[in-house]
């Protein structure tokens, strides 16, 4: 009797904790967090074929999850990289208020598994990594309050994660621990393929899915080429023969859809940006706001479906042509920082939209302009797809950053950037990056007050290194990410970000009440500065009228200013490497990492055990 009862209660826990998966987008609900996580503990437990892991942790506490499908049953995320199979990788829920993703992974998962429509045949061809939500802070933050322009779901999670970051707006600084998780498991996958899911409003038109490829000027030749020939025509007529058509990401460059759109500029903040330094094909769906929601997820599903289907029947063209990229990118020298749109370059693409027309407001009495759902239109407008570049840099052979800027060299384990580390003290000539102007943020911006319009120059510098100092050569597939981080000027750099700050500050100063005679003697020793001080009196009469000026003047040209103050502790280093240098053995090696989290046996019972912290 007393097994009998066990037996019971056990079947029960069974049960509660794995209900059969119950998506209700069709009823406009979408899932919670823990309905969401036990809809894959779910699948994990009754398809041999997949596989629920912990591939990090969240802001929140709470961890990271990865949803694998695998027609072979690989599961290690090592192994999946050393599989040569396509690999997509899916990210949902970076906004849990735009969910249509989240819903759509559980339903193509689950056809998948099943083998509805004989879906089950991708596994043959591909491997699915999917983040069943990326957000965790956020989607438990769930209100009916957090969209105030979006009627459907009526209740969703919260923009903001635990840090009250936007996670879209973080992938290069990485200040979340959402963000350096995803980046550990997605540069071990090294996945072929990514699409991160969002929804967006802005303009109106007849559209439930647009999307935002990553710019194809980025990418190797080669690659980029196939990418913005086929690969991005190919998903559109997929959708196309859909109930869903597909159109551009509505980007207006002249206030409304037909005056023409614009390509998108994913700087390597945001989550395709991130993903196409690594030689990746990236998109972002954005769903639209307006339309009801159940049409929202079936359109993303349908476009998953359509991704999934042309990398299975593409993969092995598009593994070459990644590997190949990645052969270019290590021996690559020049690099665009930033694009600007070229507007004299363009396409005539249909677009179905609604005519605008002024409307008074029913609190303020005046008047705003909209758009009329009866008075629809088809015409055709121009699409700026190509981007022009801007700023350019030539990296060196090497680059090199003290070990004292630890956020700088985490970043750069996280994203498997080789480094090599010095093995004894020394002294050497570098070039040295000196700021010599910028915009500094006037505002916050997603946690920082970002440098803009970065200038420098650069000096020759006897620079003091210490053993541990880390050297990075430029010659690795990781390149991009490396120049796009190190380069002081690029938008997303590690300067930009506030990496570097404190040496934006004096640690050595003078005080004029006992300078006076030091100055003189600086003045004796340079005559050159001295006609140059001589000159700015006569030329500057607040200057001659203000004694701290002058001694500051002496002081910001003399010896005695600090050799620290405004450098950027990234030197470059030209030329064939002969200072005694080891491979860096990161002490947490990535694959360890995630298999602590990585239940090969017992599982089922690790995770009921896990369940109770839900």
């Amino acid at each position: 009797m007393k097994k009998i009862i066990l037996l019971f209660l056990f079947l029960s826990l069974a049960l509660t904790l794995y209900p059969q998966v119950t998506l209700r987008y069709e009823e406009n609900e979408t899932l919670t967090y823990n309905e969401i996580i036990r809809a894959y503990q779910y699948l994990d437990k009754k398809f041999d074929k997949a596989r629920l892991i912990e591939a990090g942790t969240s802001d929140v506490g709470k961890p990271l999850h990865l949803f694998i499908l695998s027609g072979k049953q690989i599961f290690d995320p090592a192994a999946i990289a050393a599989s040569d199979m396509p690999v997509i990788f899916i990210n949902n829920g970076i906004h849990p208020g735009e969910p249509e993703g989240i819903d759509a992974s559980i339903q193509l998962s689950m056809d998948i598994l099943t083998n509805t429509n004989d879906m089950g045949r991708y596994l043959d061809k591909v491997i699915l990594c999917i983040i069943p939500v990326y957000n965790v802070g956020g989607i438990l933050d769930r209100s009916a309050y957090h969209r105030a322009n979006q009627e459907t779901p009526p209740e969703t999670g919260f923009r903001g994660n635990g840090q009250h970051l936007d996670l879209n707006r973080d992938f290069i600084k990485a200040d979340s621990r959402n963000a350096r998780s995803l980046e550990r498991v997605f540069r071990l996958i090294d996945p072929l393929v990514f699409l991160d899911t969002h929804t967006t409003n802005g303009s109106d038109h007849q559209y439930t899915i647009t999307l935002i490829p990553t710019m194809y000027q980025k990418m190797e030749p080669a690659m980029g080429k196939f990418f913005h020939k086929t690969m991005v025509p190919g998903l559109f007529d997929y959708m196309e023969h859909t109930p869903y058509e597909m159109i551009p990401y509505v980007n207006s460059i002249r206030g409304t859809p037909d005056m023409g759109i614009a390509a998108f500029n994913d700087l390597p903040r945001f989550s395709t940006g991130y993903a196409a330094l690594f030689n990746t094909f990236a998109f972002m769906t954005e769903n639209h706001v307006y339309k009801p929601f159940r049409n929202r997820v079936k359109s993303v599903y349908y476009f998953m479906k359509g991704l999934t289907e042309f990398t299975a029947a593409h993969g092995d063209e598009m593994l070459l042509l990644k590997k190949n990229a990645e052969k270019e990118t290590a021996k690559q020298k020049k690099y665009v920082l930033t694009w600007k749109t070229d507007t004299s370059r363009y396409e005539m693409i249909p677009f179905k939209g609604y005519e605008r027309r002024e409307y008074t407001g029913v609190v303020t009495g005046m008047p705003y302009r909209w758009y009329d759902r009866n008075k629809p239109y088809t015409k055709e407008i121009r699409y700026y797809d190509h981007f022009a570049p801007v700023m350019t840099a030539k990296a060196p052979d090497y680059y090199i950053i003290p070990q004292a800027w630890q956020k700088a060299i985490e970043r750069l384990h996280i994203n498997g950037i080789r480094m090599l580390r010095l093995l004894r003290d020394t002294t050497v000539t570098l070039q040295v990056p000196y700021i010599t102007s910028m915009d500094p943020g006037s505002r916050p911006y997603n946690g920082h007050y970002q440098h803009r319009n970065v200038k420098y120059r650069l000096e020759e510098r006897s620079v003091r290194l210490y053993r541990g100092d880390y050297i990075i050569p430029v010659d690795q597939a990781g390149n991009k990410y490396i120049v796009q981080t190190l380069e002081p000027d690029a938008p997303d750099s590690y300067f930009s970000w506030n990496f570097f700050d404190p040496i934006l500050d004096r640690r050595e100063y003078f005080s004029p009440s006992t300078f006076e005679e030091r100055a003189a003697d600086v003045l004796d020793q340079d005559q050159e500065l001295r006609k140059a001080f001589e000159e700015k009196k006569k030329q500057d009469s607040t200057f001659a009228a203000s004694r701290y000026r002058q001694l500051s003047y002496i002081y910001n040209h003399s010896p005695w200013l600090e050799d620290s103050w405004m450098r950027v502790p990234v030197y470059r280093l030209n030329g064939s490497l002969t200072l005694p240098t080891e491979e860096d053995k990161y002490t947490e090696d990535i694959s360890t990492y995630l298999n602590r989290y990585f239940n090969r046996q017992g599982r089922f019972k690790d995770l009921v055990q896990h369940n109770k912290n839900y």
